[in-house]
């Protein structure tokens, strides 16, 4: 363990990330893929290569995050950004306003925003707004360049924009050149505003879903940093999970419309707004129970999940007479036509196979993602629900059920969510490497990546009702 604290606090000093707990297994793989291509088994030598040739260090840094993303997360911020703040931010200030996504990972929240501009200004928009993108691995950036998308990328986008701003391209869908030629991306990194800066200032910075990687006083560092690029009355946007753990003096945190950012304090806002009150602290759908960690992870999980599932539900396996392979090609197929974004074929043969198996893990998990990418989050989670019940191992099922909940895709009490981020980081605590009971497909996510998510985001959960709990005990 101890040869490895060399390359974290190098990553750390020069990227800010926090590679403790879970995100020791994406270092201790990436030391090896580095030595496999170095040919350097010397952890010293190989120390000293990487801190002096700036590309393999990039190749090193790009293995260390978890890149997951997609179009339109967080729907509800980025509505308000563009049909509410930016059009009254134009009525006060000359165009062109800009806009920087921080950390920007492959390029689906800049193209997020302007696809959403494109709607809303139609050919002004290029006129009216500059987007750009930044962020420290550079194999990302190439990727979020090229344009190209497929799979998960997807799942929130409708139909209809999908079919308006993107073509098909070699089995995946790449978006319309006018589009990508708009935003421009550049390598950022957010501890050094001036290491090859994005320009600036900026009228709205967007830093959201990126700073679970940082522990609190590197996010203070980085806003400071953040604050030099951010136009004096502009605003700085985190992820809806993230924003009470951001509020770190810096900036001044505000809420208007439902919607929390952070602007500078010495400046007046520009969208009528109010600063942040204790009672606003709780997110809306945020309710007022408030359950410890370690009360949660001691409970029986599975069982307090699956209270509203039939309780006649045996786990069924295929007998000796039933067609085993062809209900694993079926699976497959599925799982590619998933995977090519061909939802309604894959829900129609997730449908039939579920009619054989009613309790196939396998099928339950992939229909439930085919309902979640489809925006039937009902039916996700009545799928999700049902494979807990009939396997409560199955960590899947629990990641993208508390998904429902933190996304907003379902309404409900923070416990609900709270508990199925808990059974995650339980499960792979136990056994780090479980398939979670899926027989035949691999996980959605690689189950170190889902560990290391929960746990982020169950920190954010209990950030949240711990703040709620303090306020309701005020007066």
């Amino acid at each position: 363990m101890s040869e490895f604290a060399p390359f974290k606090a190098l990553v750390h000093q020069r990227c800010g990330l926090h590679l403790e707990g879970l995100a020791e297994a994406r270092l201790f793989r990436a030391v090896a893929s580095l030595q496999a291509s170095t040919g350097l088994t010397d952890t010293t030598q190989l120390l000293r290569k990487i801190s002096r040739d700036p590309a393999l260090f990039d190749q090193f840094v790009s293995q260390l995050t978890v890149n997951e993303t997609y179009f339109f997360r967080e729907p509800d911020a980025l509505d308000w950004l563009v049909n509410t703040y930016l059009p009254e931010r134009l009525t006060t200030e000359q165009p062109p306003l800009s806009i920087f996504s921080a950390g920007c990972s492959s390029g689906e929240e800049p193209y997020s925003v302007a696809m959403m501009l494109s709607e809303r200004f139609g050919e002004r928009a290029k006129a009216l707004f500059t987007l750009t993108g930044g962020d420290l691995d550079h194999q990302v950036l190439a990727k979020a360049r090229q344009a190209v998308y497929g799979g998960m990328a997807f799942r929130a986008l409708s139909p209809a924009f999908k079919k308006r701003y993107f073509s098909p391209h070699q089995g995946r869908y790449k978006l319309h050149e006018s589009l990508r030629q708009w935003v421009t991306f550049r390598p950022f990194n957010l501890l050094n505003a001036n290491e090859d800066s994005p320009g600036g200032p900026f009228d709205v910075i967007l830093f959201r879903n990126v700073s679970i990687y940082f522990d609190q006083q590197t996010r203070r560092h980085i806003h400071q940093q953040l604050s030099q690029l951010l136009a004096p009355n502009g605003i700085l946007l985190c992820g809806v999970t993230e924003t009470l753990g951001n509020d770190l003096g810096v900036f001044e945190l505000t809420e208007a419309q439902g919607i929390f950012y952070f602007r500078h304090a010495e400046h007046p806002a520009i969208v009528p707004a109010t600063p942040l009150q204790p009672s606003l602290l709780a997110m809306d759908n945020m309710a007022e129970e408030s359950i410890s960690v370690a009360e949660s992870t001691n409970k029986q999980i599975a069982s307090d999940s699956c209270t509203d599932v039939a309780p006649q539900a045996p786990h069924q396996h295929a007998t000796e007479n039933e067609p085993t392979d062809s209900i694993s090609h079926q699976l497959h197929t599925a799982h590619r036509l998933l995977n090519q974004n061909a939802f309604d074929d894959a829900a129609t043969l997730l449908e039939e196979l579920l009619k054989q198996q009613p309790w196939s893990i396998d099928a339950l998990v992939l229909a439930g993602l085919v309902a979640r990418w489809q925006q039937q989050p009902q039916l996700a989670y009545d799928h999700f629900k049902r494979a807990i019940y009939v396997a409560p191992e199955c960590w899947p099922a629990h990641f993208y059920l508390a998904e429902l909940y933190r996304q907003g895709e379902l309404t409900g009490k923070p416990a609900q969510c709270q508990r199925s981020y808990a059974a995650v980081v339980r499960l792979l605590t136990t056994a780090p490497t479980s398939n979670g009971g899926l027989d035949t497909i691999t996980p959605p996510l690689p189950p170190g990546d889902a560990r290391f998510l929960a746990e982020r985001y169950l920190d954010a959960v209990n950030l949240t009702l711990a703040s709620t709990s303090t306020t309701q005990g005020v007066g």
